[in-house]
This record gives structure tokens, sequence and C-alpha cells, in this order.
């Protein structure tokens, strides 16, 4: 039988939340972890190098690889981590065949074949059954989703179907993972955990490259699969704490009822508590649903707003007005429910000034934290099209590709110069301020609280002056 391994570059090495690499979250790769999962079905061999979490340098994951003398190695990358990618494939057999797969690979297959020879099959779109006929031998030519080399042509087959039964799927091979070792920066409770609950979205905002590996379709676990789920971690590893790591947790409301209703029936909602930090739509939340999910042990959910200005929603494609957001937020300190804003600045048709807004509509919110990120045009998105025929991207390497970088395009009036600039003021304004310097205080009431603020204050001011 055919052996592969897995692997999860260490990111940390490469960049890090706020400029800091003890303050950048550890998250499990579930996508690797769902594959390993998937691929131990069919009875192949699997093994995940988690270089991530275990912080490990490259001699030691040729360490790793040579030992298991997989077949077959494969990766998933974003597009900041192929430079990593292609040092990583040299530390591997020259008879291991290479696997890439990811939303950098799904979205520009061509190039990635062009400028990693070590490259043999890029996988578009979801992984798990090409990854299969891949390890069973097909032949690439009848393996849709797949792009290769041929007699010196790139072939890109025809793309692969989405998996429709998300219940379908064995959970994430979490075994095979140092589930020790993963934290979130803001949890209440360990050890904690993370699950995926849907893959697709139907909006069409333009910054966002997800709908390129999980479509703009939205595919739900059910609630009872999802509980199950947190059964099994509640069972296996003593889980406290959940973080849902989808962009549509609340898309379905009938779906959050079902869900709650479950976690209080079984009594999982004494056991463990949950969170979206990935970032949830506003306009689909609604008072008596964030009560519920309050019962059901939601104790903080992150707002995916995005702009504080109207009209740059609008060219977003957001599909959602401020009014929205302003309501969110406030039902959501009613219930209880702490909030993070999730913001960017670089959007289309962005200058100073509406980024001044954004920084003023943060601050009217009653939130408890917020992000500012800097705009990135990642490839496949409207965005990189509209950047690549009217503005310039600037010579930034793979590296720059990343929301704390400096900025890697320039248009209209955005520039790397305004963003990073007015980042770094968000985050002063935000978080200097003295009312939101005593809503934190308080708030805290265990020492692991007061460590979390003092460490987020420490990351924070040195952020903001570098």
């Amino acid at each position: 039988m055919k052996k592969i391994v897995l692997i999860q570059p260490n990111y940390r090495s490469v960049y890090s939340y706020a400029g800091s690499k003890t303050a950048t979250p550890i998250y499990p790769p579930l996508g690797l972890a769902y594959l390993a999962s998937y691929i131990r079905k069919f009875g192949y061999e699997v093994k995940i190098i988690e270089a991530n979490a275990l912080d490990l340098i490259h001699e030691q994951i040729k360490t790793e690889i040579n030992n298991f003398k997989p077949d077959y190695v494969a990766m998933s990358a974003s597009s900041s981590m192929m430079d990593e990618v292609d040092a990583l494939l040299k530390l591997c057999p020259d008879n291991t065949k290479a696997i890439l797969g990811g939303i950098h690979a799904s979205s520009m297959p061509e190039q990635v074949l062009k400028d990693c020879p070590r490259i043999d099959i890029v996988v578009r779109g979801e992984g798990e059954e090409t990854i299969v006929k891949i390890l069973a031998g097909e032949s690439l030519e009848k393996i849709d989703g797949v792009s290769y080399r041929k007699e010196g042509k790139i072939i890109h087959n025809r793309d692969s179907k989405f998996i429709e039964d998300l219940d379908s799927l064995p959970f994430p091979a979490r075994d095979l993972l140092p589930m020790h070792k993963y934290f979130s920066f803001e949890a209440q409770r360990y050890p904690i955990d993370y699950i995926v609950s849907g893959r697709g979205c139907p909006y069409r905002c333009t910054f966002c490259a997800d709908f390129i590996t999980s479509g703009r379709r939205m595919r739900a676990r059910s609630a009872q699969n999802i509980v199950a789920e947190i059964q099994h971690l509640v069972d296996t590893y003593g889980t406290q704490e959940i973080d849902f790591q989808d962009d549509n947790f609340t898309i379905y409301p009938k779906r959050i009822y079902e869900f709650c209703n479950l976690m209080i029936q079984t009594g999982l909602n004494k056991k463990v508590i949950w969170k979206v930090a990935n970032g949830v739509r506003c306009d689909k939340l609604s008072l008596p649903m964030l009560k519920h999910m309050k019962k059901a042990g939601c104790y903080m959910l992150s707002l995916g707003i995005e702009s504080g200005n109207q009209e740059v929603l609008d060219r977003m494609r957001k599909a959602e007005k401020l009014e929205d957001v302003r309501k969110a937020a406030f039902w959501c300190k009613q219930v209880g429910i702490n909030t993070r804003g999730l913001f960017i600045f670089g959007n289309l048709g962005e200058d100073e000034q509406t980024m001044e807004d954004t920084i003023n509509f943060a601050k009217s919110l009653p939130l408890d934290t917020a992000t500012f990120h800097i705009m990135i045009p990642m490839p496949g998105t409207e965005l990189y099209d509209v950047v690549q025929k009217e503005g310039k991207f600037l010579d930034v390497g793979w590296k720059g590709y990343t929301a704390y970088s400096d900025g890697a395009f320039v248009h209209g009036k955005v520039t790397p110069e305004l963003m990073t600039r007015m980042q770094k003021k968000a985050y002063k304004e935000f978080y200097l301020r003295p009312s939101f310097v005593m809503r934190r205080l308080k708030k805290l009431r265990t020492f692991h609280d007061v460590k979390l603020v003092v460490k987020g204050g420490i990351e924070i001011l040195k952020f903001a002056k570098a």
C-alpha cells in the first residue's frame, strides 16, 4: 500500500501575528487532518508532520520524512508560504512524488507548476477524493481536479465536484496531531479544539479567495454531526472550549437553533464553551438567536465588519449595511457575548478618509477587541484582477502576502504607506482609549484574564511603535 506524508509548514518561522511569534495563535491543520482521516479510511498509511506547532527546523523535517519513507509528500499552503514550500520540497527524496493543494495552488496551478519543478501534481479544490484516487494509482488523465505535466506540457483536467454530504466525512485525524500544542490568544479554557462546520460561501466579496477551494455554495454539516464531534472531543481529549473556524457558521438560522438545542439537551453546554473566531456575518444575527447561542455555551463572536464606510462595503460586494453591524454588536453586548471586530484597510476605492471612518466606526461599537489588517490581493480574487488591470503589484515576494506585511500593491489612493500608517493609528486609538481600558479592567475576573490583558497590551504597544 502507498504511504503519504502530509506537511504543515512552520508559518510562525515565516510570518507572525503583529510581529510577535509568541503572540501568534497555533491552529491545528484541520484540512490536513481531514485528508488524513479520509486516506486512512481506504487503508493507506499516512503521517502528518506538524512543523508549525512543534516549531521544527528543516533538518528535523527532513529526518521525519526519511524515517517514514513515503511514496508521496503533500502540502497545502497560502500564497505567503510558497517560498517555504519550495524549501521543504528540496528536503524530500527524489523518488517521492510531491503534491500541492490549497487556495494558492488552486488559483494559479499553471504558475505553480512552472515555478516549482519539484511539484508533480497540483490538486485543485477539495482534496479528499482526489488524493485517494492518486494513491490508488489511477491514471492522472482520468482524475478530475488535478494539474500536472505530460511530455513537457502542463495539463489541467476539468474541476472535481465538491463533496455534498459533509456528514459522510470521518472526523479529522487528531490522533496524528500534537493536540496539546494548540492555543488561541483569547481562549478562556483548555484544552481547546477547533471545528469546521461547513464549506463554501454564497457571497462574492471582492477580496475573499475561499471560494476557490470551497465553492460558491454553503455546504453545511448537520447539527447532529457537529454535536457528535464535540462529544467525541470531550470524551477523547477532555476538550473544554471549541473554536469554530468557518466563515458562515450562522448563515442558516434553523441549523443554529438545532445545534444550540442539542448542546443544551445533551448537557454539553455545561462542559464546553465555544466561540466563532473567523468572522460571522452581522446581517445573519438576531437577538433571539444570540440569546439561544449564549445559553448553549457561546461566549464570543468575531464580526466580519471589514469597513466603517458604507460605500466601501458596497464596492466590496459585502451585501451588508453598517446598521446591521451596529445592531449585532449591541445585541451581543446585551446578551453577554464578547465581540471582536475584524477590519481591513485598503479596500477598492479607499483613501485616508474612508480608513478614518473605519477607525471611528470601530470606536463607536461596544467591541471587546478588534483587529485591523492590511488588504492583500490574493490570486484568484476579483480584487487581484482589478489591481492587475488598474494598479500595481509591488515586488515584495510571496512572504509579503500577509495581513501584517507592509502592503503588496498600489491602487488609486491606496498605498502601503497609507495602509500601514492607518493600521498603527487604529490600534493606538482603539486600545488606548480611557473608556476602553476601564471597560476591560471591569471585566477582569481571574489571574488568567489579567495575564491576557497585560500580554495583549504589550504586544499592541510594540506593534504600534514599530
